[in-house]
C-alpha cells in the first residue's frame, strides 16, 4: 500500500471509532428525546380522546332534549285527538244549554248547565279553550267563515256571529269556529 492509502485510513478509522463518553452521551440524548416524544403522544391522544368524550356527551344531551321534545309534541297530539272525539258532547251540552225552559223543565235544564260548566273546567284543566269569536276580526287559522252579512254594530272583515264553537288545545286549534263575518 503507498503511504497516501495508508493515512486515508487512519483518518477513517478516527472518524468512524466512536470514544467510550460519546456513545454514552449519545444514548441519554436518543432515550430523552424518545421519552418526549412519548409524552407528545400521550397528550395528543389525551387531547383527542378528552374531545371526543365532551362530542359525545354533547351528542347524548341534544338526543335527551330532542327525545323530550317529540314525547311532549306526540302527548299534545295524543291529547287533542282525544278532546276532539268529546267535542260532540260539548256541542250538545250548548244546545240543551240554550234551549228555553220553564217549571221542571228548569231544574233540570240548571242540572245541565252545572254539568256543562263542570266538564268545561275539568278539560280546560287539560289545555282545552274556545275560541273567543264574537268581534274579533276573522282570522282563518281560528275561524271558518260560513257566510257573510251586512252589519251596521260591526266592522268589515269581523266576526258577528259563531254558529259552532271552536276549541284549542294548549294554543293549537283543533277545530275552527263556524262563524258569520261582516262584509
Amino acid at each position: 500500500m503507498s503511504e497516501e492509502q495508508i493515512k486515508q485510513d487512519v483518518v477513517n478509522e478516527e472518524v468512524t471509532e466512536p470514544t467510550e463518553g460519546t456513545t454514552e452521551q449519545t444514548e441519554t440524548q436518543n432515550a430523552e428525546e424518545a421519552v418526549v416524544d412519548a409524552g407528545q403522544v400521550l397528550e395528543e391522544l389525551k387531547a383527542d380522546f378528552d374531545n371526543r368524550y365532551k362530542r359525545l356527551q354533547a351528542d347524548f344531551e341534544n338526543f335527551k332534549r330532542r327525545t323530550n321534545q317529540e314525547k311532549e309534541q306526540l302527548a299534545g297530539f295524543v291529547k287533542g285527538d282525544v278532546l276532539m272525539d268529546l267535542l260532540p258532547v260539548l256541542d250538545n251540552f250548548e244546545r240543551a244549554v240554550a234551549t228555553p225552559a220553564e217549571g221542571d223543565a228548569k231544574v233540570f235544564l240548571d242540572g245541565f248547565i252545572m254539568i256543562h260548566q263542570n266538564l268545561m273546567a275539568m278539560l280546560s284543566k287539560h289545555g282545552l279553550a274556545v275560541i273567543d269569536a264574537v268581534g274579533q276580526p276573522f282570522d282563518p287559522n281560528f275561524h271558518q267563515a260560513i257566510m257573510r252579512v251586512p252589519s251596521d254594530e260591526f266592522e268589515s272583515d269581523t266576526v258577528c256571529e259563531v254558529l259552532q264553537t271552536g276549541y284549542t288545545v294548549d294554543g293549537r286549534c283543533i277545530r275552527p269556529a263556524m262563524v258569520k263575518v261582516v262584509e
